[in-house]
């Protein structure tokens, strides 16, 4: 069965998402954040193979055109974006194998994350109690990068 109109919707939603990539990245280049190159697809499959998980399509996006901040780099508001190394380190060094974080506040004051079992995005302060913060990753970024008092 074909939707008429349905191949429009798809191409616009992409060129909204790349556009909104392509503004993370501008903005964190003029707050001078170090950024990674971005990561091979096949490394975030890799990840993902790994953790049990597949990242959502804004994930992979921002990942294939950087990787996170370097060496625990982090905006002014003190939020890092971890690399996709950093992310598979922490998630196996956590007793906790539903949550998967991304960033974190403070040098690990509270994390920002995937949970396996329930879309969206959470962060976490320690053991298994979650506070949902975004319907998506993009949004959570948007969030983090206006400094939101959701994300605290």
């Amino acid at each position: 069965m074909k939707i008429s109109g349905l191949e429009e919707y798809g191409v616009r939603y992409i060129s909204s998402m790349e556009n909104s990539i392509i503004e993370i990245c501008r903005q964190w280049k003029q707050e001078k954040i170090q950024l990674n190159p971005g990561a091979a697809p096949d490394l975030i499959s890799a990840v993902e193979n790994s953790i049990g998980f597949t990242f959502p399509a804004g994930f992979r996006e921002l990942y294939t055109e950087i990787n996170g901040f370097p060496d625990g780099d982090w905006r002014e508001n003190m939020f890092s974006i971890w690399p996709l190394e950093k992310i598979l380190e922490e998630y196996i060094s956590c007793d906790d194998n539903n949550f998967i974080g991304f960033s974190d506040f403070l040098i690990h004051c509270h994390a920002i994350g995937f949970l396996k079992t329930q879309p969206g995005v959470f962060k976490r302060y320690g053991g298994e109690e979650y506070f949902f913060i975004a319907a998506s990753f993009l949004d959570a970024i948007a969030l983090i990068n206006t400094n939101s008092d959701l994300i605290y």
